[in-house]
């Protein structure tokens, strides 16, 4: 018999949190790469930054509040 660890529902969105939160910033950098900014592009980044830093530090509580 396998000795396997069980896998909670809390860890797996934890760890989609956090995929999202590489995706949104995989996505601004690309674009900013590939894009003129206008004149507004500064909002682009931050909306990102701060979507990002959200999905991130939620991804974190719900793994710390989950191993108390």
């Amino acid at each position: 018999m396998e000795n396997t660890k069980p896998v909670s529902v809390w860890e797996k969105v934890a760890d989609f949190l956090m995929d999202i939160a590489k995706y949104v910033l995989t996505v601004v950098i690309i674009t900013s790469a590939f894009e003129e900014l206008s004149e507004y592009g500064w909002m682009m980044y931050l909306c990102g930054m701060a979507g990002a830093a959200i999905l991130f530090v939620l991804s974190v509580l719900i793994l710390n509040y989950r191993k108390m």
